[in-house]
């Protein structure tokens, strides 16, 4: 009997942590800053990505067009 009342003992106690820690909201301010600088820095990595392979594209036309003035 006392093994049961034991976990159910545990079982309240988790609970009542689990209610405490979605109630808590302290430091919620630093984690909404902190997911708004993923979402930039992922958006920008993106970007980035983007942009390099309209500048590599931009680069090859200008050495072809170079190397077609020296050829000729």
């Amino acid at each position: 009997m006392n093994l049961f009342l034991l976990k159910i003992y545990k079982g309240q106690k988790m609970k009542n942590w689990i209610l405490n820690f979605i109630a808590d909201e302290r430091g919620t301010a630093a984690m909404e800053y902190g997911m708004a600088a993923v979402i930039m820095g992922g958006g920008a990595a993106s970007g980035l990505a983007l942009l390099k392979d309209a500048l590599q594209a931009k680069q090859d036309n200008m050495i072809s067009i170079l190397e077609d003035q020296d050829a000729g």
